[in-house]
């Protein structure tokens, strides 16, 4: 069993071409012996936003604070706290902070790509 608490987790600036204002925890990943998903805590200041992007792992999310614009496909819809969202592989998608605070999220990736 690995047990940690989120402010012992080292937060990661995405900088990835097209990301602005975005923040990655890695929670639970390879390194302390996941084998199937990670799980990433992603912060997304006011304004920011991740890239436009598909590829084969899909995500599982799940809104903590905050609203976002998420973009899948060839479809856009408001979230906010409480909702959650699934990203099917190769669907081209993006979230943007679409508020008046910082966007927070819990979001799964598959380990082997």
């Amino acid at each position: 069993m690995y047990v940690t608490s989120i402010n012992e987790v080292k937060e990661c600036e995405m900088d990835a071409e097209g990301a602005c204002g975005v923040k990655v925890k890695y929670l639970l990943h390879e390194g302390v012996g996941v084998t199937r998903l990670q799980l990433r805590l992603f912060t997304i200041d006011i304004g920011g936003y991740t890239p436009l992007e598909g590829h084969k792992h899909e995500h599982e999310v799940f809104i903590l604070q905050g609203k976002a614009l998420v973009k899948g496909g060839d479809t856009e819809v408001i979230v906010e706290e409480g909702d959650v969202i699934f990203i099917p592989s190769w669907e081209e998608h993006q979230f943007r902070n679409a508020g008046e605070e910082k966007l927070q999220f819990l979001c799964t990736k598959e380990t082997v790509e």
